[in-house]
């Protein structure tokens, strides 16, 4: 087993090593890669907060999205925001990077508020 403060960093480990190798590489297949890298730590976030929910489940709110499209999205945006950083030749694409990933660290900001994350209990063993 991990010790827990190395358990709870892993997701933030793939989104940075997402982020890096989309800065940083050149390839086609090192991008493809870390893309799948990046939306596996955003697919363990998202399960996490899921299970760390303290709400109650009948106040919630249903939408036009299904659920796991929900809750990828500021990720996606995140990406976007990276891709469009990596690739822009203008500075009216540098401020259309800035913009989207302003925005999508403010969706994941509002729903971490929102949701008020507790950790799960212990189970105690007699």
């Amino acid at each position: 087993m991990l010790a827990k403060p190395v358990y709870e960093k892993l997701p933030t480990l793939y989104l940075t090593i997402g982020t890096a190798t989309i800065l940083l590489s050149d390839g086609t297949t090192p991008k493809l890669l870390a893309i799948l890298v990046f939306m596996l730590g955003a697919h363990i976030f998202n399960l996490r907060s899921q299970n760390r929910r303290s709400d109650n489940p009948k106040r919630r709110k249903s939408g036009l999205w299904p659920d796991a499209l929900y809750n990828l999205l500021p990720y996606g945006y995140l990406l976007a925001a990276i891709f469009v950083f990596r690739h822009a030749s203008s500075n009216t694409l540098l401020l259309v990077a800035g913009a989207l990933g302003c925005y999508s660290l403010f969706r994941l900001a509002q729903r971490s508020h929102y949701r008020k994350h507790q950790l799960p209990r212990a189970i105690r063993v007699i």
